[in-house]
């Protein structure tokens, strides 16, 4: 609950002034409810939500709930999940009002995270990925996400990136999001040739690729086996090549299941602090993780495992930066340095705090750096770390 006074109290307050009378007779059950509640304020709002939308006719209401969603910790996502489900169990109708009441709300958010961006299916040969395009007048960024994840990993980066003018794409890798149903991953090979597809129905000839963990392991296959695609490389929280241990989590999954993946990938990608708030980015993860099915994350990880840019790596002039955090449990500063040293024309930032899923956790200090370099490229200001 919140320091000071919750929702519930706040409401009780709102209403003691438009009819006394009534706010007395359910202060006494209101409290009761409110001091023995132990489900939070954001989903306390969340289910007020969904039963107004089902009981229909709550305008009003609605505009209120959605306000105190927000303001605790909801996203516009969950909220749109809400008003999704909301179909299904209180028909197209009810959900439809909801979504025109919602919108003001929904549109604003959108306008914040994702200005001028359009979100749609493109097909990239044997499937359908989601792509988010701003459709920018300056050179293409392409993001990749990290494994489990999909193209909102980039929820807070994306709108930085957009600042620089940058045409920003980003999308959900095969097995991953909306491109969940895709034959299943065999290589990094194969992820590169689906992102090259991708540049091809889009109309761009060469990018600025960002890639992070199981991203950045696609970026440098790409660069690998697309050359041509490649203006400069950013690398964050990866490494120049898999380990046994990522192949490891493929055979924990196919003998435990997803839901035992899902305290341990949390623990390996958060602090324990951040853990504990539950802020939008651990919600998410969780149930990314939850929702994956076994096949495509055996499939990413055994992938990445296989994957192996020392040998690549040298011949590779494009500028790189590589980007980690001095607290990331996985691609810890060590794994990050040898990656830089592997390619000749590289930098290397460290950022602290830094974990694994700094494009979440540390989203502004990943903007800044990504932002920083794609401006150094695009000037030809760009200096390498001496080796």
């Amino acid at each position: 609950m919140t320091d000071d006074t919750t929702i519930v109290n706040k409401k009780v307050s709102e209403l003691a002034r438009l009819t006394p009378q009534l706010s007395r007779a359910i202060t006494n059950t209101g409290k009761e409810l409110n001091d023995n509640a132990i489900i939070g304020d954001r989903q306390w709002a969340m289910n007020t939500l969904a039963m107004l939308i089902g009981m229909g006719d709550m305008d009003g209401q609605l505009q209120v709930y959605v306000k105190a969603a927000q303001q605790a910790g909801a996203t516009d996502d969950e909220i749109q999940d809400v008003i999704n489900l909301a179909s299904i169990y209180a028909g197209n109708p009810r959900a439809v009002n909801a979504a025109r009441v919602i919108a003001p709300y929904l549109q604003s958010e959108q306008q914040r995270l994702r200005p001028n961006v359009t979100e749609e299916l493109v097909n990239v040969g044997d499937h359908e990925t989601m792509v988010w395009d701003n459709h920018g007048d300056g050179f293409p960024i392409v993001l990749i996400h990290c494994l489990a994840l999909d193209h909102r990993t980039w929820r807070e980066v994306y709108p930085q990136l957009a600042k620089t003018g940058a045409r920003v794409i980003a999308y959900d890798i095969r097995g991953h999001g909306r491109a969940r149903n895709a034959p299943v991953t065999t290589s990094l090979d194969q992820l590169a040739d689906d992102l090259h597809n991708l540049l091809s129905k889009l109309g761009i000839k060469k990018a600025d690729i960002y890639g992070a963990s199981y991203g950045g392991a696609i970026a440098q296959a790409l660069v690998t086996d697309y050359p041509e695609d490649v203006r400069s490389l950013a690398l964050v929280a990866t490494g120049l090549k898999g380990f046994p241990v990522l192949a490891a989590r493929a055979d924990a999954a196919e003998k435990e299941g997803m839901e035992a993946q899902v305290a341990v990938s949390l623990i390996r990608w958060f602090t324990p602090e951040t853990i504990a708030r539950n802020p939008w980015e651990v919600r998410y993860g969780r149930e990314c993780v939850r929702h994956m099915s076994v096949a495509n994350w055996a499939a990413a990880w055994r992938a990445m495992a296989a994957g192996d840019a020392t040998e690549t790596a040298p011949n590779i002039k494009v500028p790189v930066l590589a980007l980690g955090g001095k607290q990331d449990a996985s691609a810890i500063p060590a794994i990050m340095q040898q990656m830089a040293n592997a390619y000749p024309n590289s930098k290397l930032v460290t950022l602290d705090p830094g974990t694994h899923m700094m494009p979440m956790e540390q989203p502004q200090a990943v903007s800044d750096a990504l932002a920083a370099f794609y401006q150094s490229v695009d000037t030809q200001t760009f200096k390498k770390d001496e080796k």
